[in-house]
């Protein structure tokens, strides 16, 4: 969510909703693929070390690279099994848009990452036609 504020990247809120997501869905098994984005810098990357996918943009991929220290893995299955249990959850439709409206970030993320998504496709759309047509 826009704060204003700076974090650190461990307490980054969108590390912090990645990892929690993360830990959620391997703790209760469900066969589902975790993806973290929209990075700002690579220690958020850092953080999400191990996440099941990471979209990491060209110019934050080139720093990473250019790296030479390790790059621990923060989150695994194993880990999050060890990791203090979390309730299970279940929502209805009503429920679940309650329950995203009432998390500011998540709810700013999803609408943000949903419209760049859309933009990102007609750039490609575009692409597409120009080259087919030459």
């Amino acid at each position: 969510a826009s704060t204003g504020k700076s974090y650190a990247s461990h307490e980054d809120p969108g590390v912090q909703s990645v990892s929690t997501i993360y830990n959620y869905y391997k703790q209760h098994g469900y066969n589902t693929i975790v993806m973290g984005a929209s990075f700002r810098n690579t220690g958020e990357i850092k953080e999400l070390a191990g996440c099941d996918f990471l979209t990491i943009s060209p110019q934050l991929l080139g720093e990473l690279q250019g790296e030479a220290a390790d790059l621990p893995r923060k989150l695994s299955p194993e880990a999050a099994a060890a990791d203090a249990a979390m309730d299970k959850i279940s929502f209805d439709e009503a429920g679940f848009r309650w329950a995203l409206n009432e998390d500011q970030m998540a709810t700013e993320k999803l609408s943000d990452g949903i419209r760049k998504f859309n933009a990102d496709a007609v750039k490609l759309r575009k692409i597409l036609r120009e080259k087919l047509s030459a």
